[in-house]
């Protein structure tokens, strides 16, 4: 009988242990599968991406080989009349444009000569569009007198670019007239002269 017992509370110990091995491989288990799969069982991953975007403006004059422009005067053809000026070389010149603004901003553009001869006025004429290929917000040319302290030519740039070379962007078309105001102070003499183009925020 007492070796009955005994038998039993062997068996009862027997499985007590195999009951809390059991819990423990259970427990083990769980412990491993939650290790191995990210909090909360995510099925996606995310990550930041920057991007800057800088102001950016850049300017450039597109034509033939020789982008100087040569005018001559020619004598009147009748006595009394005054002396009239004409272009002597076929150079067309474009200017080209890239751009981009901060919001609510814009740019324009501004030519500048280098001196004006007495007795002379020059004008220079931007086409009020940009030519085909353009892409984004271009501005409006005008036509203005130049002046050695700069005049604005065009204005209202946005971001935008009008590509690049001849027959691309705004054509600008100069002319040069005797002031009937002055016209005294004309001399013979050659004036190499040089137009500036600058492109600024506003």
């Amino acid at each position: 009988m007492k070796k009955k017992l005994q038998t039993n509370k062997q068996h009862n110990i027997m499985k007590k242990v195999t009951f809390l091995l059991a819990a423990l491989l259970v427990f083990g288990v769980a412990n491993i599968a939650k290790a191995a799969k990210p909090e909360g069982d995510k099925k996606s991953a995310a990550h930041g991406l920057n991007i800057n975007i800088p102001t950016h403006a850049m300017i450039a004059l597109a034509g033939p080989s020789s982008t100087d422009i040569d005018f001559e005067a020619e004598a009147a053809e009748v006595a009394g009349d005054k002396v009239t000026f004409a272009q002597t070389n076929e150079t067309a010149l474009w200017l080209n444009y890239s751009s981009i603004v901060r919001s609510g901003k814009s740019n324009s553009i501004s030519a500048e000569i280098s001196d004006v001869p007495d007795g002379l006025s020059i004008k220079v004429a931007v086409s009020s569009a940009a030519a085909s290929g353009k892409k984004g917000e271009t501005g409006e040319g005008s036509t203005k007198e130049l002046t050695t302290g700069g005049v604005e030519v065009v204005d209202g740039i946005g971001t935008c670019y009008t590509g690049s070379g001849e027959n691309k962007g705004h054509s600008l078309v100069y002319t040069v007239s005797a002031k009937d105001e002055s016209y005294e102070d004309l001399v013979a003499d050659n004036h190499n002269l040089t137009v500036t183009y600058t492109i600024t925020e506003n």
